[in-house]
C-alpha cells in the first residue's frame, strides 16, 4: 500500500476518534420514566373537626326540681341498653317541703269550702264568700298538680335509658346537687352521628350539599367512615374563625361523640394529564417536570391543578408521545443526557 494512502487512513481514524470521544465522555443521569397518561382525578379538601350526635338522635335528661345525684351508674362514652338504669336522683328537701305545703293547702281549701257551703245553706254566709272559697280550692288544686308534675312528691327517682345508645354528655358526678332544669346527662342513639368540620372561608364556594366525604379518626388506625356533606353554615364560627360544615355519617365505624376527626371531602373531578407527585419539581421559575426526547431531558413548565394522594394533575405544553421522568429528576437540567434504569 502506498505510504500516502496509509497516512490518509491513519488521519481519518484519528479524526473519527477525536469526534467520538467527547460524546462518550458526556455525563448522563440514571432515571426512571413512565408514559404520560390522561385520567380523571378527583380534587379533595381536608378539614378537621369533631363528632357530634345527629339532630333528633339525642335525649337531654334534667329534672324540673332541685335535688341531688345519689347514685351515678354510667360514665361518659358508655354504651347502654334500653331500660338500663343510668342514675338515681333524690328530691331536695326544700322542693319536698313545697309539695307537702301544697298538699296541706289543698286539704285546708277543701275543708274550708265545705264549711262555707254549710254556712250558706244556713244563710250565715254570702255568695261572694262561697265563690272565694271555691276559687281558693281551685288555686290550691292547681298548685298541687304543678308540684306533682315536677315530681315534688317523689323522694327518690330512677332514670332509665329510653333507647339503646351512648352517654354522650355527663356534666355531673355522684353526690352533686343540681338546680331545677340543669342538664345532668345526654343520651345519643347509637349509629346516628354527624361530624362538624371547620373549613376556611375561601374554600366554601367549592362545596355543595351531598358531596361524598370520608371521615377518619385523628387518633388510631380505624378504617374511613363513608359520609356526605349535610349542611354548610353561612357564618364564621367566632371561636375557630372557620366556617362549620356538617357531615352526615353513614355509620359509626367505631366513632363516638366528642372524638376528633379528619374529613376528606371529594370535590369536582376532571380529566387531565396525571403524573406521580415525584415527577413534579419546583425551582425559581415555578413548577416543572422533565420528559425524555431522543435520550435527553426536556424541561417542561407545568401548573399543578389537582393533588390527590400520590398523583397530581398537571397542565402545560406536554407531548403525549414522550415519557415523563419520575425518578432521578432532581439531578437533571434541560438537555442533559439520560439513561433508563432498567428493572
Amino acid at each position: 500500500m502506498p505510504i500516502k494512502t496509509l497516512f490518509a487512513l491513519l488521519a481519518i481514524g484519528l479524526l473519527s476518534t477525536a469526534v467520538a470521544a467527547p460524546e462518550a465522555n458526556v455525563p448522563s443521569v440514571l432515571i426512571k420514566s413512565e408514559p404520560l397518561r390522561k385520567q380523571s382525578l378527583t380534587e379533595t379538601l381536608t378539614a378537621y373537626g369533631s363528632v357530634t350526635p345527629a339532630t333528633g338522635a339525642t335525649e337531654n335528661i334534667s329534672f324540673p326540681r332541685a335535688g341531688q345525684i345519689t347514685r351515678l351508674l354510667v360514665v361518659a362514652g358508655q354504651m347502654v341498653k334500653r331500660g338500663q338504669v343510668l342514675l338515681e336522683f333524690s328530691t331536695d328537701p326544700n322542693a319536698a317541703a313545697l309539695y307537702h305545703q301544697a298538699e296541706t293547702t289543698e286539704v285546708f281549701a277543701r275543708s274550708e269550702l265545705k264549711r262555707v257551703e254549710d254556712l250558706v245553706a244556713r244563710q250565715l254566709a254570702t255568695q261572694s264568700q262561697l265563690a272565694a272559697a271555691r276559687k281558693a280550692l281551685q288555686d290550691a288544686q292547681a298548685n298541687l298538680a304543678a308540684q306533682r308534675n315536677i315530681g315534688g312528691g317523689m323522694a327518690a327517682q330512677q332514670i332509665k335509658a329510653a333507647f339503646d345508645g351512648v352517654v354522650s354528655l355527663l356534666p355531673v358526678q355522684q353526690g352533686d346537687r343540681v338546680l331545677s332544669g340543669a342538664p345532668v346527662l345526654q343520651l345519643s342513639k347509637g349509629g346516628k352521628l354527624r361530624a362538624t368540620l371547620g373549613v376556611e372561608p375561601e374554600d366554601i364556594a367549592c362545596l355543595r350539599v351531598g358531596m361524598p366525604t370520608r371521615i377518619f379518626s385523628v387518633f388510631g388506625n380505624q378504617p374511613a367512615v363513608a359520609a356526605q356533606v349535610l349542611q354548610i353554615h353561612g357564618v364564621i364560627n367566632p371561636l375557630t374563625r372557620l366556617v362549620d360544615v356538617d357531615i352526615e355519617l353513614q355509620g359509626a365505624g367505631g366513632l363516638l361523640p366528642g372524638m376528633q376527626v379528619r374529613g376528606t371531602i371529594e370535590l369536582d373531578s376532571k380529566e387531565s394529564w396525571v403524573v406521580p407527585r415525584s415527577a413534579v419539581l419546583r425551582d425559581a421559575q415555578g413548577e416543572l417536570l422533565f420528559q425524555v426526547r431522543d435520550g435527553h431531558a426536556q424541561r417542561i413548565p407545568v401548573t399543578v391543578a389537582i393533588e390527590s394522594g400520590s398523583r397530581v394533575a398537571v397542565s402545560g405544553t406536554l407531548d403525549s408521545s414522550l415519557k415523563v421522568v419520575v425518578s432521578g429528576n432532581y439531578e437533571l437540567q434541560d438537555g442533559m443526557l439520560v439513561r433508563e434504569n432498567q428493572p
